[in-house]
């Protein structure tokens, strides 16, 4: 084997391991330099918009857009490339007017090389420039001949990385893009929405003061279970305690009365017309101390059902007034978990009882707990975050991690819209808020 041949052998084996078009166009106008010296080689390809693009240049790493002599070259490229069937010489009569600058720019010899793959499809030009003419055709065996069967292995490299049967199916694809992309913004999607969400119980007892009066104590730890009948706080008997006692006196006091009342009523008419008067007096005295003892009998709140009574502090509470009906807390059942969530009005989505929803608690977010929309608001209240918003309640089908308490983000869910919808919603209520329209 000659050493021509080894070389174009060695190029064509790097030709064909060439890991990316860069490499391999850097083999091109680089590397043959081993095959036989040239003043220099450029490789053009096919621009976007028509015409040839120069895409490596030997010497250089980067190339500048609009240098004149990149110009200068596309321009004679473009102008031979249209009739390059087969390797040919070029010179300043292929230029016609910018013969001129031949000589300013290029070398007397040089020979340009269409780079083509399978189909025969032109995928590249190939300029090699020396300073001595071509032979064509060359003689056989010599680095001429071999620089010749070497543009048909760099075209078929080339072929293989630019494919130009792909970009074509590409550019087909592209057609198609508008109605792909039409068919999409149809395809139904399901809509959902985001909002910060609290643990509750469903169906919770709301603790109330039954009367007037200054709590003692909270006789019950904040969220403790406690059983019905369990006294959970105490209010102050101070002022019900002597007033009962008062009333008690003017009971005994009212009976003595009447007592003799009775005595003197047997011969004495005036005193008979007494008794009446004094029995409604007893009368009127045992109910108001019946009344009392009521009233005292409440001081003590007691639980009405089993369950978990939630509050504050019980240090907050302590020596504190109330008023009747005043809430002190809540009875919930803690096998019966549901969420409150704060739905934003600029996020609110049409909602139906029975919706599914998820919710993720801070504290294990890798946890979902799946439940059902069972209400939600009509008005738009002040959430605690101070935002407009919908309140949302729902149950939770498992509660798995879930305490009362514990705060997450629930995902509720809607009906199926058309992702256009879901796309263009938001833009175009921007757009409403910032027109007026």
């Amino acid at each position: 084997m000659t050493p021509v041949e080894a070389t174009a052998q060695a190029l064509a084996a790097g030709a064909r391991a060439a890991t990316d078009a860069r490499t391999l166009a850097f083999l091109v106008c680089n590397e043959t330099r081993q095959l036989l010296p040239f003043r220099l080689a450029a490789l053009f390809v096919p621009a976007r918009r028509g015409g040839w693009r120069l895409h490596t240049h030997s010497g250089l790493a980067v190339l500048d857009e609009r240098t004149p002599y990149r110009l200068w070259l596309e321009s004679l490229v473009a102008r031979v490339a249209p009739a390059l069937d087969a390797p040919r010489t070029v010179g300043p009569g292929d230029l016609g007017d910018a013969a001129a600058d031949w000589d300013e720019w290029l070398p007397a010899g040089v020979l340009l090389l269409p780079l083509r793959g399978p189909e025969d499809s032109l995928a590249a030009v190939w300029l090699v420039a020396r300073d001595t003419a071509w032979a064509l055709p060359p003689p056989a065996g010599s680095a001429e001949a071999a620089l010749l069967a070497l543009a048909a292995v760099y075209g078929h490299a080339w072929w293989a990385w630019e494919r130009p049967r792909r970009r074509g199916a590409g550019a087909r694809a592209l057609r198609w893009a508008p109605l792909l992309a039409l068919g999409l913004l149809a395809l139904p999607v399901r809509e959902s929405a985001l909002a910060p969400a609290e643990v509750t119980a469903v169906d919770a007892q709301v603790i109330t003061a039954p009367q007037d009066g200054v709590v003692r104590a909270m006789r019950v730890a904040p969220n403790t279970a406690v059983r019905a009948g369990d006294v959970l706080l105490e209010l102050d008997d101070t002022v019900l305690a002597n007033r009962r006692g008062v009333t008690q006196e003017a009971l005994r006091t009212a009976r003595a009365d009447l007592l003799q009342a009775e005595q003197k009523a047997f011969d004495d008419a005036a005193s008979r017309a007494e008794v009446a008067v004094l029995r409604g007096k007893v009368a009127e005295r045992e109910a108001e101390l019946e009344s009392l003892g009521r009233q005292l009998e409440r001081l003590a709140v007691r639980a009405p059902a089993d369950g978990l009574f939630i509050y504050g502090e019980s240090s907050d509470w302590a020596g504190r007034p109330v008023q009747t009906g005043e809430r002190v807390g809540l009875l919930a059942d803690p096998a019966r978990l549901g969420l409150t969530a704060w739905l934003p009005v600029a996020d609110a989505i049409n909602l139906e009882p029975g919706a599914g929803l998820t919710l993720y608690l801070h504290v294990a977010p890798l946890t979902p707990l799946d439940g059902r929309l069972s209400e939600t608001s009509y008005q738009a209240v002040v959430s605690p975050e101070g935002v407009a918003s919908y309140r949302v309640r729902g149950e939770l089908d498992d509660a798995g991690p879930a305490r009362i308490g514990l705060k997450g983000t629930a995902k509720i869910y809607g009906g199926r819209v058309p992702l256009a919808y879901l796309v263009f919603r938001r833009p175009l209520a921007a757009l409403r808020t910032a027109c007026g329209c």
